[in-house]
């Protein structure tokens, strides 16, 4: 029997063998995109660490068959079977130029997994190119506390179906979190420290709360799988909580910055004041 078996461990070796030279072809090529780096670094390391892999995993396959314990063709090809995946998985991100090699990503990832604030820093800058023009800074603040307070009171809490589908929650997210990030750009360059420090209280906004972009097929097979629904909903719940907590700060901390700088520059024009107070 173990004859007939080293048989058919020689003969599925030539095809085994040159497509798993293709497979690695296949990973190599995108991970030399996907990193980015040369030299002897993270590539090579990586590439050992695949090899390593498939070492193991062929000799599992191979010692299987010959003791007749699997199947012939599934023990020879099941290293193959394992590095498949790996070298699709690399081609479709090198060729949708993916970021997953870059150590930003999962600290980014981390952060919201546990909750890790981040924490706004703007330092006085020596030299400002671009004077913040008070006015229109006061506006903006002013419209970010009305779209907040109107975030807050339109999704004051989902439905199971809207949970699903309602795609609006995020869209004006969005825009708020890209309104608030050019107008705190702009109070980055004033040199008033009362100014600076009141926006550095500004939470950084996270505008992702769904796993899946509500309304597509995705999320509706999770909406009528009813637990496996349950479940992501309850899983989502904290990230919602810790939105609505930020959507109050920011509405607060926006009130309270346009009160600063029409202390700190009496000299505004009397309109944008008065759109303050009203």
């Amino acid at each position: 029997r173990k004859t007939i078996n080293r048989h058919w461990v020689e003969w599925h070796r030539k095809f085994t063998i040159p497509f798993t030279c293709l497979l690695f072809f296949f990973i190599g090529a995108p991970l030399g995109s996907i990193v980015r780096k040369g030299g002897l670094g993270t590539p090579i390391v990586i590439s050992v660490i695949l090899f390593i892999i498939y070492y193991i995993v062929d000799n599992v396959g191979y010692k299987m068959t010959r003791d007749g314990v699997w199947v012939h063709w599934f023990g020879m090809w099941f290293s193959a079977l394992i590095l498949l995946p790996i070298g699709v998985f690399l081609t479709y991100k090198a060729m949708n130029d993916s970021v997953i090699m870059n150590a930003d990503t999962y600290i980014q990832f981390l952060r919201r997994l546990f909750f890790i604030r981040e924490k706004r820093t703007y330092p006085v800058k020596s030299v400002v190119i671009d004077k913040p023009d008070y006015n229109v800074i006061v506006d903006n603040l002013n419209e970010i506390e009305e779209i907040t307070n109107h975030i807050l009171e339109k999704y004051n809490g989902f439905s199971y179906r809207g949970y699903w589908n309602d795609e609006g929650y995020e869209q004006e997210l969005r825009m708020l979190k890209s309104k608030m990030e050019i107008t705190l750009n702009q109070v980055s360059n004033a040199h008033d420290l009362d100014i600076l420090a009141k926006a550095e209280e500004f939470p950084v906004l996270i505008s992702n709360v769904r796993l899946f972009k509500p309304g597509s097929l995705p999320a509706r097979i999770a909406m009528y799988l009813f637990p496996v629904g349950i479940l992501l909903r309850l899983v989502a719940y904290p990230f919602e909580m810790r939105i609505k907590n930020d959507l109050g700060n920011i509405a607060q901390r926006s009130g309270e910055l346009a009160g600063i700088i029409l202390k700190d520059h009496p000299a505004m024009n009397e309109k944008t004041a008065q759109n303050q107070f009203n």
